[in-house]
């Protein structure tokens, strides 16, 4: 990760040595907040001495902007990488309501702060996308054409991941064909498996594994949602047989032999000095679009979520705006509205009679306008 950032001319690195977080602590002057990783030991910043390293902090321009993102950040994002064959990786973005730094903060090989600083959070995306996105390749049709209850997304992974299972022991049995159905209970059971195995070769363990807070929300798979696994072509179910359907195979195919790896995120902020989830993301991608799914806060009528296939430019735009909407609540004094999980929409937007949204890119549709502001289709 080290080596990545000095890739880039847009972003400053800082590296700190054990005991350093205290000195910051000390030097500021800041308490901390509950978004922050780390607690002041004053016992051990009384008997310790900085670091060189955090000389090289202390003296820099931007400490005071630093040192109030990693103590008292006003919005942190959770960012958990891995998936496939992808390296596993965790880290997080801090950012501060009236400074348009970001400083993402890594754990290095020794187990000490890493700080990358970016002037804004567009400069961030520029170089997040460099290195967790898929540039895409144009037109990708839509999946999940609405919004739909999670347990349809949990089904249809799974769907592609017992595709890739079937296509794996057919070529370790030298058959030529693949194997489409399998008993409902089978199905069910398989299901299971994958969710307690955790398994991150697999995308359905995957999901959950990565986007942080996911696993606490309540699922209950039920007859209808395999009814809708039909109607978006993932699988048949009849006389206790479910068999996995075109849109399975081209999926299952697409992750075979292009995923990149995933990444999930959760933004959260302090409310009422409670920490509160304001949007949960999961990132699958692969060489043909980058699959972004955003999720609704829980609800007591479960959790749904929207799904939108985006190229490089369109996903780097799509956060932006994220941002942009998230940073505008916090602002505002007020949390931001339940089901800013889902990216680019409000409830009002999101439900049957709200605002359309572009079949291209998923990006909003203003009012009056004729085209796509995001990416100029015609509307």
């Amino acid at each position: 990760m080290e080596n990545q950032a000095n890739q880039l001319g847009n972003v400053e690195v800082f590296k700190l040595a054990s005991g350093d977080i205290d000195h910051l602590f000390r030097r500021s002057g800041l308490k901390g907040n509950r978004l922050s990783a780390h607690r002041y030991d004053p016992e051990q910043a009384a008997t310790s001495r900085p670091s060189e390293l955090f000389k090289t902090l202390a003296e820099s321009p931007q400490f005071g902007s630093i040192a109030r993102k990693v103590l008292e950040p006003d919005l942190k994002i959770e960012f958990n990488r891995g998936g496939g064959s992808a390296a596993e990786e965790q880290f997080q973005v801090l950012l501060s309501k009236e400074d348009p730094a970001v400083v993402a903060q890594f754990v290095n090989a020794e187990g000490y702060p890493l700080l990358l600083q970016f002037e804004n959070w567009r400069a961030y995306l520029e170089w997040w996308s460099s290195i967790y996105a898929s540039p895409g390749m144009g037109s990708y049709q839509a999946v999940f054409p609405e919004v739909r209850e999670t347990e349809v997304l949990v089904s249809a992974l799974h769907c592609i991941d017992i595709y890739r299972r079937s296509y794996m022991e057919s070529m370790l049995d030298y058959r030529s064909g693949v194997e489409l159905s399998l008993s409902s209970q089978d199905f069910v059971q398989l299901l299971k498996k994958a969710l307690a195995s955790r398994d991150k070769r697999w995308l359905l363990p995957t999901l959950f594994e990565l986007t942080p807070g996911l696993k606490n929300n309540r699922l209950s798979l039920q007859p209808a949602h395999i009814q809708q696994l039909q109607e978006l072509g993932f699988a048949t179910s009849a006389e206790g047989v479910v068999t996995l359907g075109e849109r399975a195979r081209l999926m299952g195919t697409e992750f075979i032999t292009s995923w990149m790896g995933s990444v999930g995120f959760q933004a959260t902020a302090l409310i009422d000095e409670e920490e509160r989830s304001l949007s949960r993301v999961f990132l699958a991608t692969t060489a043909f679009t980058n699959h972004l799914f955003s999720f609704e806060n829980q609800t007591p009528a479960g959790t749904r979520f929207r799904h939108q296939a985006l190229s490089g430019p369109e996903l780097e735009g799509t956060l932006l705006h994220w941002m942009e909407e998230i940073l505008a609540a916090l602002s505002g004094g007020s949390p931001a509205p339940a089901g800013a999980g889902e990216v680019n929409a409000s409830p009002a937007q999101a439900e049957p009679g709200g605002s359309r949204f572009c079949g291209q890119c998923g990006a909003e549709l203003r009012p009056g306008k004729k085209f796509c502001t995001a990416c100029g289709t015609p509307i």
